[in-house]
């Protein structure tokens, strides 16, 4: 057993109810007294007046056979008894559970003798409430552990279902950023990625709890506490502030760092872990997102080459596809529909032309009104023109229903 276990030990003991029930019932059959709790590693050159719990009885006691009878204790791991020129007996007794010596009780200024018997019931009391004390520290430290491994898995569990929700990486980090606050009980959170030329941290979601809109200007790799984590590639702890390297792939892409417990309590090396635990989510999150967004812009620049190739041969139809396309997310606003509904929408109006194949131009110039004719082969040829991008598949599949209808 570890000397600092065994002193966190012994001052648990002194705080349990047990410990002081049995004071109070061994103070009632041998008489009033002054009790001196001692840990076990307490060097007396300390100083013996920190110890007396009773401060006005300070000047009440002979000093010097305090720390006769205690030294006494200490080199022969037994109960040692002293009585002063005023007859009054003072009594150092091991607090022991087997062989291992956890502290000393000193019993001062007894008017009365203890017998033998009664140390050893004040020993067999005193084991007792040891094993229990011993039992509620380590369910403690057990509780200890096991959270912060806890809240790690319900954080990754937590972070899946994020990714599940959006792959908008500027609805993402944000949610990641409240979660980290809400998983530390912390006051705020900055994500920040580096930026192309890897020299500045671009803050990419700020969240503080106490302020609705946050912003935050780029930091510089050279002079931020961010920039240093990333620099060095570690996790930089402060009292009241943590940051975490992003890493991908052996490359770092940015920071996450929190600040400010609620509690106003200094960070621990479990709220370390959580972070560190968090970020690795996090910087899934961020490659997947990157990833997305990438695939859209390809997709974007598909469709509006497509839709380019679909409109050439119709005469000023630039300007009246832009003016419907304006409409058509003006009524999606209105609606408001959520962003990859948006998006959807705009794919749909950007190939809204695909309808025209087929039809006559004659039709499409015309300046009257349609005939019954008319009307019919526009139907016919708008559904065989959304057939031609079928076969395209991807993000086009979710399209095609929004043209057809």
């Amino acid at each position: 057993m570890n000397d600092r276990y065994q002193e966190e030990l012994f001052y648990k003991l002194l705080e349990h109810p047990s410990w002081k029930n049995e004071i109070e019932a061994f103070n009632r059959i041998i008489g009033k007294a002054i009790w001196l709790l001692i840990p076990a590693n307490f060097n007396l050159k300390s100083g013996l007046k920190k110890l007396v719990r009773l401060k006005k009885d300070i000047s009440e006691l002979n000093l010097a056979l305090v720390k006769k009878v205690i030294t006494d204790a200490q080199k022969t791991g037994k109960v040692q008894r002293l009585k002063d020129q005023n007859g009054e007996f003072y009594y150092c007794v091991p607090i022991t559970r087997g062989e291992q010596i956890y502290g000393y009780a000193g019993i001062l200024k007894l008017e009365q003798p203890i017998a033998e018997k009664m140390t050893d019931l004040f020993n067999a009391f005193t084991c007792t409430t040891i094993e229990t004390v011993q039992k509620e520290l380590e369910v403690s430290k057990l509780y200890e552990t096991i959270r912060p491994k806890t809240i790690a898995l319900s954080t990754v569990h937590t972070i899946s279902r994020i990714l599940s929700s959006t792959l908008d990486i500027d609805e993402l980090l944000p949610r990641i950023a409240r979660l980290s606050l809400q998983v530390l009980r912390a006051r705020r959170c900055s994500i920040m990625l580096l930026d192309k030329y890897k020299k500045n941290l671009i803050p990419k979601a700020v969240v503080d709890i106490q302020k609705k809109n946050v912003k935050s200007a780029p930091l510089k790799i050279e002079t931020s506490l961010p920039g240093k984590a990333i620099k060095e590639g570690r996790v930089i702890t402060r009292p009241k502030y943590l940051c975490v390297p992003l890493v991908a792939e052996e490359h770092i892409i940015g920071a996450i760092s929190i600040s400010m417990r609620i509690d106003k309590k200094p960070f621990t090396i479990f709220d370390k872990e959580i972070l560190t635990t968090l970020s690795e989510q996090a910087v899934i999150a961020i490659k997947n997102a990157q990833l997305y967004e990438e695939q859209e812009k390809l997709t974007l620049n598909s469709i509006k080459a497509f839709a380019s190739i679909l409109s050439s041969g119709v005469a000023d139809n630039y300007g009246r596809t832009n003016l419907f396309i304006n409409i058509t997310m003006s009524l999606g606003m209105e609606l408001k529909l959520r962003s990859d509904q948006m998006r959807l929408l705009y794919y749909a109006s950007l190939l809204h032309n695909v309808s025209q194949m087929g039809v006559p131009d004659k039709i499409l110039r015309k300046s009257t009104k349609l005939t019954g004719k008319d009307y019919k082969i526009i139907r016919e040829q708008h559904l065989k023109g959304t057939e031609l991008i079928k076969p395209i598949g991807g993000r086009l599949k979710s399209v095609l229903p929004i043209i057809i209808h």
